[in-house]
């Protein structure tokens, strides 16, 4: 009786031309269905395994750097000279010859000898800091290429699963050859341009998912937790890695990359049973859910295709480009410590590899852990409906940016022996940032035009992956010598983003739906005094042909 009475409520929701109103929804808000065990929460979880598999397959290199690449020594006395680059044997040579007692004709040979036996006993690569950059650039070429498409592509097809599938096989085949070509370093180049191509296309394809598996007052949650495996991923690859780089098989850090493989591969496996690009084609969802997630799918618009992008619109809108100028700044940050973080603990703070494995994970279990809270706080709020969406999402930004700007530039003041601290801080901006991920501009997206999500995200993803292949460069050029006076212009210049970006958010940020992401002839009603906004679509009627 009751499923008929929420039928009956649908049948006249559908029939409005108008987006739902609070007591139109009044009688299927009591027939909420329960999210644990759900199909939206498995979806949910196999995100958060997705987007783990594509950090570790991104990350895996950032750590295995510090093991892969020669390190070669040559003592004499008590100098040790540590070298990674082609000017080793002439310079070990010049020292050699220039030592009191040289006698060319009775230590040339025995010089040779010991020269040799040096090479031959250190494993690696011979990349110096230059290849080394290239190298973690590399997959943000790719990246940033394939973003907007992989978010057209998820809109016009109204479906993911497919492009999920296609990416993540992709990758797995690139990171299980990894070890193999990693000798030549310009196919090694073009395999990690080639991964980021592919997890490019992947990436819009998840939000876009949430739009059509969420009701809006849960949709934080929902989402928080199918990100959470980027920073999962963040605090595992680098102990993991650490790990495999000591014990790992197959000589230690190829582990690395053939572990990544064969998660992608298990994920590949699962998806193609437990991934559905929508409600209506899951063939094991319950009445009760399906009933109740019916209201929140997207309607077509008349007389238009299926999600015909409105360009116009979108490229002249205000509240996009903010989206892309706080997307790109707060991934400055963000990519200065993944690229950089472990040579960062390295060259200035001095910790070994066990160390340096277990501390440079700290941020990321710290992000962690607010990541999940923060994404259901935001929703908590959202329900008292406190204040406007967009100044709730203003608030959020705000301190999502601040916290590490301020972190970043205490640790640029702080000596060796804060070093603990300088972990501490880095932690704190991390956990800080994604304060602004869950509550502030990351999710707006879907405020501005739900539809158009994939796009959108595409956009901002395009924009902001930017610091992601320019970051490892710029590190490179600020320091040379790997000293903390030369790291402290490093974080000076992303300190300094993160505030620029919590300004712009703060004066020109809205949540508000845009005009152009409404039904053709439909006034502008959904201000964002209303913090509950979902929108019926007539083609998520199972029983429609």
């Amino acid at each position: 009786m009751a499923i008929d009475e929420d039928m009956e409520a649908l049948r006249k929701i559908s029939t409005t031309s108008s987006c739902p109103t609070e007591s139109s929804l009044a009688p299927l808000r009591r027939r909420r269905a329960r999210l644990w065990l759900s199909c939206r929460l498995n979806l949910a979880l196999m995100c958060l395994a997705a987007t783990f598999t594509f950090f570790l397959m991104r990350l895996n290199l950032s750590f295995a750097l510090v093991c892969m690449v020669r390190e070669l020594r040559y003592v004499n006395d008590t100098t040790v000279v540590a070298i990674s680059n082609d000017s080793f044997r002439d310079d070990i040579t010049t020292r050699f010859v220039s030592s009191p007692g040289y006698d060319s004709a009775e230590q040339t040979d025995s010089f040779d000898d010991d020269l040799r036996h040096i090479f031959d006993e250190e494993d690696g690569l011979d990349w110096n800091k230059e290849v080394q950059g290239s190298m973690l650039s590399a997959f943000y070429y790719g990246f940033w290429v394939t973003q907007v498409f992989g978010g057209w592509l998820s809109d016009r097809m109204a479906g993911s699963k497919a492009i999920l599938i296609l990416a993540m096989s992709t990758m797995s085949v690139i990171s299980l050859l990894s070890p193999f070509l990693a000798q030549w370093s310009r196919m090694f180049f073009f395999l990690r341009l080639t991964l980021g191509l592919a997890s490019g296309l992947a990436l819009p394809t998840i939000q876009p998912l949430f739009s059509r598996w969420s009701a809006p007052d849960e949709r934080g949650t929902l989402i928080g937790l199918a990100f959470a495996g980027f920073t999962l991923g963040s605090s595992i690859t680098f102990p993991l890695s650490g790990f495999l780089c000591e014990y790992g098989f197959a000589g230690g850090w190829p582990s690395i990359f053939y572990l990544s493989g064969l998660l992608g591969v298990i994920w590949v496996v699962l998806a193609i049973f437990l991934v559905h690009d929508s409600p209506e084609t899951h063939p094991r969802i319950t009445n009760d859910e399906l009933t109740f997630l019916e209201p929140y799918c997207l309607k077509k618009q008349p007389g238009k295709k299926y999600n015909s992008i409105p360009w116009k619109g979108i490229l002249t809108s205000g509240p996009v480009h903010t989206i892309n100028v706080s997307q790109f700044c707060l991934n400055w940050g963000f990519y200065t410590l993944i690229s950089g973080l472990p040579i960062f603990m390295k060259e200035a703070l001095k910790f070994d590899i066990t160390q340096n494995g277990l501390l440079s994970s700290m941020p990321y279990a710290a992000a962690l852990v607010v990541h999940l809270v923060a994404g259901k706080f935001f929703d908590w709020c959202r329900g008292k409906q406190l204040c406007s969406l967009t100044w709730l999402r203003k608030i959020f930004n705000t301190v999502g940016f601040l916290l590490p700007a301020c972190s970043f530039f205490i640790v640029c003041q702080l000596t060796f022996e804060w070093r603990y601290i300088a972990v501490f801080l880095l932690a704190l901006s991390q956990a800080g940032s994604e304060i602004a991920i869950m509550g502030g501009f990351m999710l707006s997206n879907i405020d501005l035009a739900p539809q158009y999500s994939g796009v959108l995200q595409g956009i901002s993803n395009t924009i902001g992956t930017v610091p992601g292949f320019v970051s490892p460069i710029v590190i490179a050029y600020l320091t040379p010598s790997g000293s903390a006076s030369e790291w402290a212009n490093v974080f000076y210049i992303s300190g300094s983003l993160y505030i620029f970006g919590a300004l712009v958010y703060l004066i020109f940020g809205s949540s508000e739906r845009q005009k152009w992401a409404l039904p053709s002839g439909a006034d502008i009603q959904e201000k964002d005094t209303r913090l509950f906004q979902p929108t019926v679509s007539p083609i998520c009627n199972r029983n429609e042909s």
